[in-house]
């Protein structure tokens, strides 16, 4: 029997197999079960690992027994890591940081618990899973603060990905939009996260004024396969291209996945020249307007047509939408399209993406002018 087998909290067991599946395998550990088994000597362990550690010694459960422990070890920090406590009614009880399991130095403690607790508040919704949002923004958060010493170098991408269909990946099946991103996964060590561009600025180096706010799905897992999708409005194809080209290029993990599965819808507005125009009478510029759809199946075939579909049926427009899925070296079939279709649909209707709130400009006036 594993630790997690011993998890009464389902919920919490797969959040804990997605976050590991995502990151590294041990970016959390359980250090006692809440079934009456402690794991007293993990616990000690990790306690003893770093210059410094906190224990907070407060805890808003009556009895610790019940109490399930993790060590959760913030990915990118080689000597940051937090225990924290789970109630058995996690998620509807917001998680507890018990203390730092170890920091990079003396002195460090108390100020990460605060930010970690600082981000658990504002993230945690009551029924909802949070753990996967609050280690995405803690890695952001902890290396501007300075706290954690420095940041580990990423791991190298895998170059022979076992696929669904039992399969290594073929990089010549992605389509135009992820071409100009691929290069970039060649070398992961070389790649350098957006606030380390030293030589080229945003928009030199991706054409951005600011990096992509993307609105990313609930983790979703199935027979230790993630999917996770993120959903962004775009207005023209150059700039989805762009902000996939920054995804790939700055995310590890994302640009790590056995697929990255995009689609896209796009109305752009064009004026026409009124020498050319072909209309009686016509005096000013036209406005003509292209269509733009399309999708990248990223090698996971016929995954990209379903999602755009998706999208069709939807009635969006003007958004990117790009599902990541890490596959868990068992074969799901075809139900795995289904899970694809599901994250796709969370990150649309998260970010408000459905129809009534993504018409293009020319269909507001043309709405405007119906009585």
């Amino acid at each position: 029997m594993t630790q997690l087998d011993s998890i009464p909290n389902q919920e919490l067991v797969e959040e804990i197999q997605a976050i590991n599946a995502i990151y590294e395998p041990d970016t959390i550990t359980v250090t006692h079960s809440g079934s009456g088994s402690g794991l007293g000597s993990a616990q000690s362990n990790a306690a003893s690992a770093g210059a410094g550690t906190l224990d907070l010694g407060v805890s808003r459960h009556e009895d610790d027994s019940a109490r399930i422990g993790v060590t959760l070890h913030i990915p990118g920090q080689a000597h940051l890591s937090f225990r924290l406590g789970f109630a058995s009614t996690y998620p509807e009880t917001r998680p507890e940081v018990l203390g730092t399991a170890s920091t990079a130095a003396r002195g460090e403690g108390k100020v990460a618990v605060d930010v970690l607790e600082d981000i658990i508040q504002r993230t945690w919704q009551p029924g909802a899973v949070c753990l996967f949002d609050v280690i995405s923004e803690a890695v952001e958060v902890f290396p501007v603060l300075n706290i954690g010493g420095l940041q580990e170098p990423p791991a190298a991408a895998t170059t022979t990905t076992a696929t669904e269909d039992g399969a290594e990946p073929d990089e010549t099946q992605s389509g135009h939009l992820a071409a100009a991103g691929s290069s970039e996964r060649g070398n992961a060590t070389t790649k350098a996260p957006v606030d380390c561009l030293t030589s080229f600025s945003l928009r030199d180096a991706y054409g951005l004024d600011h990096p992509p706010d993307w609105t990313i799905s609930d983790v979703l897992t199935e027979k230790k396969s993630v999917f996770v999708a993120r959903a962004i409005r775009v207005k023209s194809l150059a700039q989805a291209q762009a902000f996939l080209d920054y995804l790939l290029s700055t995310d590890d993990k994302v640009a790590a996945a056995t697929h990255n599965i995009s689609a896209w819808r796009i109305k752009q507005s064009k004026e026409s020249d009124p020498r050319t125009s072909t209309k009686p009478g016509s005096h000013g510029p036209e406005t003509a307007e292209t269509v733009i759809q399309d999708y990248d199946d990223d090698g996971e075939t016929a995954a990209g047509g379903r999602l755009l579909h998706m999208m069709q049926l939807m009635d969006v427009w003007n958004v990117l939408v790009v599902v990541t899925r890490w596959f868990g070296r068992i074969h799901l079939g075809p139900a795995r399209f289904k899970l694809i279709n599901d994250a796709g649909r969370d990150a649309l209707v998260k970010g408000g993406f459905t129809r009534g709130e993504n018409t293009s400009a020319s269909d507001k006036s043309k709405k405007k002018g119906k009585k």
